[in-house]
């Protein structure tokens, strides 16, 4: 009742004006994104702030009744945005492979990235805050990933820019070449004859390692067979960490093969040779990848993380 009373008063008082005095506009709405999480510069960046920043110019392949069109865009790289905020990565080699990014859109929506599949030097799978759409700006940035297969990942009006670093330590199983996978405060233990008895896939992959380019014929289940068979159900903003017996840690996301175009599998044979005649576990495989880096060998656990969605107004 008391703000029923209070608009009253002010509407009679302008037409004690006898209607001369205007009401003011509401201001425009002015779209922010910020940056924040564990990094060491959070920020806060206005439209105008964003188009000050080096833009690239890519194309998007959409569905049509007639079949297809290519739409231009114009934006951002998330990987720009995140890494001038200097993510607080940990003293560990190839530290970028811990970090995950979360977009956050003022309607709901929101999707997880690892930075790995970002970064030119791995995934090289960029994602960016377009501003603008056919030559037209956009009421607010929305995220685009040029490389998917559809706009699962996209993210309408962007509001929030999460960074998390997820550097679990290495949990041994009790068998040699069984995988624990780890989501939460569960945990299934898959042993050797379980992990060969899921269908299998064979990958001929090359990346850049040590020596050179690599290339090696790698055999084994995907990654969501063995979620699957851990009864662990991914979703978009699923991550998993791959964990070697040498704490050595590289995190994906499902999503990478599920709209990516990139497989991923837990390789239990290189080349014919099976790493549990190595004494080893299995591999983690990351087709597509530039360098090596998120081929994480011996593994020991899949560590499994989802970030939840915040209010909508996040």
């Amino acid at each position: 009742m008391r703000k029923r009373y209070v608009a009253m008063a002010v509407t009679t008082g302008l037409i004690g004006l006898g209607g001369a005095t205007a009401v003011a506009s509401a201001a425009p709405y002015q779209p922010t994104v910020s940056v924040g999480g564990a990094v060491a510069s959070p920020a806060t960046y206005t439209r105008s702030a964003l188009a000050a920043m080096p833009q690239t110019t890519f194309d998007v392949t959409v569905p049509t009744r007639g079949g297809t069109r290519t739409v231009v865009y114009e934006g951002v790289s998330l990987e720009t945005l995140v890494d001038t905020s200097a993510p607080e990565l940990p003293d560990v080699k190839n530290a970028l492979l811990t970090a995950i990014i979360t977009v956050r859109g003022l309607f709901g929506t929101q999707r997880t990235f690892a930075l790995g599949e970002l970064d030119p030097m791995f995934g090289n799978h960029p994602a960016y805050l377009a501003l603008e759409h056919g030559g037209w700006p956009l009421p607010a940035p929305e995220l685009v990933v040029p490389g998917d297969s559809n706009d699962a990942r996209s993210v309408p009006a962007v509001s929030r820019i999460g960074v998390a670093i997820e550097d679990p330590a290495v949990t041994p199983p009790a068998e040699v070449g069984a995988l624990d996978v780890e989501d939460g405060g569960y945990t299934a233990v898959l042993s050797p004859s379980e992990l060969a008895s899921l269908p299998e896939q064979t990958l001929t992959v090359s990346y850049i390692g040590p020596f050179g380019v690599s290339t090696h014929t790698e055999t084994g289940p995907t990654l969501d067979e063995v979620l699957g068979a851990a009864h662990i159900r991914p979703d978009f903003n699923t991550w998993v960490a791959g964990v070697g017996s040498d704490d050595y840690v590289a995190i994906v996301t499902p999503a990478e093969a599920w709209v990516g175009g990139r497989p991923l599998l837990i390789s239990l044979a290189q080349d014919g040779t099976t790493f549990l005649s190595e004494g080893e576990g299995p591999r983690l495989v990351t087709d597509g990848d530039v360098y090596g880096g998120r081929y994480d060998s011996g593994m020991d656990d899949l560590v499994v993380g989802d970030t939840q969605p915040g209010p909508w107004w996040w």
